[in-house]
């Protein structure tokens, strides 16, 4: 059996993890009015590709509603992305719930000015890293920290993360040289209405910090306390916001910057503006060689034959839960193909 990935000595024997802790992608990807555990429903965008997934306690109408007819091959191929098995020992998962359970009551608190959570940056720290980390580590969505990242988090991890709430070495934390540098920023909408979409987004283009939206929430967090790419990247349209936000630093309360619907609505749009990029990024080439493929003439595919093609991607015919995948895709261009074959 492999090491469990954060202490590397046990067994990785835990079945079931969640790379993302409940209590958020219960929020981001839960069917409406429920929190329990398999009624996830979730999508997920990549280059040329959409991908989803469900949990076993969704009812069958919703998914029909979602895919249409569900064969026997859809439920075998259904996979949930961060949920793992075989990530941790059973000791190292009970420590990294007692960080996620105290940091799950700072849902409760919210306001329209800044505000402190109600917990230390200490566990901030604990809680936010293993967030990153695992979500690294697991490598399904979209962070990518370098192996000196992951293993400088790992051991702060190991180190500190406490069996129990009352052993959290709050002490040790704010005079240790790994994480005196760590700084975050924390943005939360106030305003959030039950039927917003929610994300799990992490942004590629930052660094110096790395930019998570999950949730209701952005985290900016930086191993060396340097924010500069929000001086000189956009990020989803909020980098004034993000300027204003409160540093969080060991040895203080966790302080929140809150912002309201409107901008999370402009965070949205942003955000999907970036994802239908990076999803259409790779369209052009593979209909090229598609139509290569097929024995036509010239290099390229006729632009009136792709624009073809776009259309019934795009067409509301199909199920939501069949769009956009590379199934579909592959349809798609067969379709059209097919059309204008001599």
């Amino acid at each position: 059996m492999n090491k469990c990935r954060l202490c590397n000595t046990k067994d990785a024997e835990k079945k079931g993890s969640h790379i993302v802790p409940h209590f958020l992608l219960k929020r981001i990807e839960n069917i409406e009015g429920k929190t329990g555990r398999d009624y996830e429903l979730g999508f997920t965008i990549e280059k040329l590709n959409a991908k989803s997934h469900f949990g076993r306690s969704v009812q069958p109408e919703k998914l029909e509603e979602t895919f249409g007819e569900i064969s026997d091959k859809d439920i075998e191929k259904n996979e949930h992305p961060l949920i793992v098995d075989n990530f941790f020992c059973i000791d190292c998962e009970n420590r990294l719930a007692v960080i996620e359970s105290e940091y799950a009551k700072t849902t409760e608190t919210k306001d329209t000015r800044e505000y402190e959570s109600g917990i230390c940056s200490a566990i901030g720290i604990l809680f936010w890293a293993s967030v990153i980390w695992r979500m690294s580590i697991n490598g399904k969505s979209g962070v990518k920290l370098t192996q000196e990242e992951n293993e400088k988090l790992r051991q702060i991890l190991d180190c500190f993360l406490p069996q129990k709430l009352e052993e959290l070495d709050e002490k040790g934390i704010n005079e240790n040289g790994l994480v005196k540098p760590i700084s975050y920023k924390l943005l939360r909408c106030c305003e959030c209405h039950v039927d917003d979409a929610k994300w799990l987004f992490f942004h590629p283009d930052f660094f110096n910090p790395l930019c998570l939206l999950i949730d209701e929430y952005v985290l900016c967090f930086s191993f060396t306390d340097n924010f500069e790419d929000i001086d000189n990247k956009d990020c989803l349209g909020i980098n004034e916001l993000i300027e204003q936000a409160p540093i969080n630093k060991v040895d203080a309360s966790e302080k929140i910057k809150p912002f309201d619907n409107a901008t999370y609505k402009l965070m949205t749009s942003n955000l999907l503006e970036i994802a239908k990029e990076d999803y259409m990024g790779g369209l052009d080439e593979f209909f090229d060689r598609a139509h290569v493929a097929a024995g036509g003439q010239e290099n390229k595919m006729p632009p009136e034959i792709k624009a073809e093609i776009i259309a019934e991607l795009t067409s509301n015919k199909k199920k939501m839960g069949r769009r956009y995948t590379q199934e579909d895709v592959n349809n798609s261009i067969m379709k059209i193909m097919k059309k204008h074959a001599p």
